[in-house]
């Protein structure tokens, strides 16, 4: 389970930052620099939490909870309207389909580094 979670951390940690760079440019720092920074952010927690973790610090898993339920969060709506617009019709941009599935991942991995996450800190809770 702790091995998953570092991969699957240090992964996000990288993509998050650089796919919504490469999808907005770096120009989107000067018209729009929060739909930057919130990919950059979580992607700080969660490099954040894949080192703590991997180095079986004692916060290490509320870390990775705090970084992927943060994840979970800044994806949720994105993926959510997406999903609608695929849905009903609206096209967004080019290859909407691969854009959900996308995103898809982009929510649902974190949701479950949450899920683990807290499962291990409650664990870990019981046992002192």
């Amino acid at each position: 389970m702790s091995r998953f979670a570092v991969i699957a951390a240090a992964l996000l940690g990288v993509l998050f930052p650089l796919l919504e760079t490469l999808r907005r440019g770096f120009s989107a720092w000067l018209t729009t620099p929060v739909t930057l920074l919130e990919d950059y952010v979580a992607g700080a927690l969660l490099l954040w939490a894949a080192v703590f973790l991997a180095q079986r610090r004692p916060s290490g898993w509320v870390v990775m909870l705090v970084a992927a339920a943060y994840a979970t969060g800044m994806m949720s709506s994105s993926f959510w309207k997406q999903l609608e617009a695929q849905l009903t019709g609206e096209t967004w941009e080019n290859n909407q389909g691969v854009v959900v599935a996308f995103k898809l991942f982009l929510w649902g991995v974190p949701l479950i580094l949450t899920l683990l996450s807290a499962r291990a800190v409650l664990r870990e809770r019981a046992t002192r």
